[in-house]
């Protein structure tokens, strides 16, 4: 009896050793999963993190990329309109001849190019076109009898330089301005010459 109770008393000790084994294995495991959902949450953070760096990149390569554009060049392209709209008159000079007018006309026509390579455009208006204010300077006014023709351009006297909407050399005209005494005036001596 007593090999039977021995015999029982090592299994017990087996059986207890095999459930504090199994036990073990049983937190290893949860330690295990506790671990790897933290990993999980580690990588999702870092997933994140990457995405948010990504795109405060990406912002400012849109920001490169627009003044790559050009608009940091703003200063020196409002340099080179002016100096295309102010001294192109030179063309006009009879004393230049031959070679050196074809010079410089090559050089008027490069800064055009400069220009336009960054969008900007040489424009000026047309006789009678209403006057354009954000683009325009107004050098001399012209009266009128015809309040029609109130603030619209009577004479282009320089060209301007227009890049996105906004002037890099305003054009200079002159603007007729509606005079009611002109009216009267106009009046009698249309009565005048019908007589």
């Amino acid at each position: 009896m007593e090999d039977k109770t021995e015999f029982k008393a090592e299994e017990i000790d087996q059986v207890t050793a095999d459930l504090g084994v199994a036990e073990m294995f049983k937190e290893i495991l949860e330690e295990q999963q506790r671990i790897s959902r933290r990993l999980m949450q580690v990588l999702r953070e870092n997933v994140n993190f990457q995405n948010q760096v990504r795109g405060g990149m990406q912002e400012e390569l849109e920001i490169f990329r627009e003044q790559q554009r050009g608009e940091q060049f703003t200063p020196i392209l409002k340099a080179i309109a002016a100096v295309c709209v102010e001294y192109r008159s030179l063309l006009d000079d009879e004393n230049i001849i031959g070679r050196s007018r074809r010079k410089l006309q090559l050089l008027f026509d490069e800064l055009e190019d400069i220009l336009a390579d960054y969008d900007a455009e040489v424009f000026k208006s047309e006789k009678g076109e209403p006057r354009r204010a954000l683009l325009t300077k107004i050098i001399n006014t012209v009266a009128t009898a015809n309040p029609d023709l109130h603030n619209k351009v009577a004479r282009s006297r320089r060209a301007g330089v227009i890049r996105n909407g906004r002037p890099l050399y305003r054009e200079y005209v002159d603007v007729y301005v509606f005079d009611a005494s002109l009216v009267n005036v106009s009046k009698s001596e249309f009565a005048s010459n019908r007589e």
